[in-house]
């Protein structure tokens, strides 16, 4: 597994997770295949888990999983957020992290 940083997030089964360390990882993917999983990180940079570019999300597709998760996550309101950028998606899912 190549991980660029920590943290980033992961987009793992149609839901986003924010993760700050090894350890989260490993929790998180315990019962993922070594290649399922996508890193996004703060910077745009979309790698698969051993470090393979892939393409970014768009806005909207972007903003629908961040909405999903928020919801997962008991949070309200969430239709109010529209065109999430990957900085916003940062900010959001750490504070809920």
């Amino acid at each position: 597994m190549t991980i660029k940083s920590y943290p980033f997030l992961l987009w793992l089964d149609q839901s986003l997770a924010y993760v700050s360390n090894e350890a989260e990882l490993t929790e998180m993917c315990h019962y993922a295949g070594a290649d399922e999983g996508i890193c996004i990180y703060s910077d745009g940079q979309y790698l698969t888990r051993s470090g393979q570019q892939v393409p970014a999300l768009s806005a909207d597709e972007l903003t629908r999983l961040v909405q999903q998760t928020l919801v997962q996550e008991g949070q309200c309101c969430v239709s109010k957020l529209n065109q999430c950028s990957v900085k916003e998606a940062f900010e959001l899912l750490e504070d809920i992290h």
